[in-house]
């Protein structure tokens, strides 16, 4: 019911439970989820493209890190308050593979850039690059050491 008192003034009853369906699995057929809300295939294919066509579902795989053991840091930033360094601060970021998220903040910092990489020293050495960008002012790092839960689920190989 959380997800309905959510996104209830934005979506239908349909829609939410297409996407809390497609968030448990999203390998899920549409006739499967048909079934399982009372539409038909073409009704719930319809639904699915039409979510995704505007931008508020997208079907990725996502890699858990900590599963193959590869280290994860969180870094913190504020930035300078210029437009054109802090724009092309993010072109790089967003051009880096070993970036994974970039999240604009309001408040204390301006970013959140989560990174990995193969080996804590190599870690290490890639947050350096990072914060030592002319655009950084200031920042955190933190080692991230499990994570619970993402995504809406646990991400853990085996429960707690």
């Amino acid at each position: 019911m959380v997800w309905e008192e959510v996104f209830g003034n934005k979506l239908d009853d349909k829609d939410i439970r297409i996407l809390k369906i497609l968030n448990e699995d999203a390998n899920i057929s549409d006739a499967k989820i048909g079934k399982l809300i009372g539409l038909s295939k073409t009704s719930v294919r319809v639904r699915r493209i039409r979510l995704q066509n505007s931008g508020i579902l997208k079907i990725v795989g996502v890699v858990i890190l900590q599963n193959l053991n590869i280290p994860y840091a969180d870094i913190l930033v504020k930035l300078r308050n210029d437009l054109n360094m802090r724009n092309d601060f993010l072109r790089r970021l967003l051009d880096n593979e070993l970036v994974y998220e970039v999240t604009e903040y309001m408040g204390d910092w301006d970013l959140l850039i989560r990174i990995f990489h193969k080996d804590a020293s190599s870690l290490k050495e890639e947050a350096l690059k990072i914060i030592n960008d002319k655009a950084v002012v200031d920042y955190r790092l933190n080692l991230a050491v499990k994570t619970y839960k993402a995504w809406g689920k646990s991400v853990l190989i085996s429960s707690i």
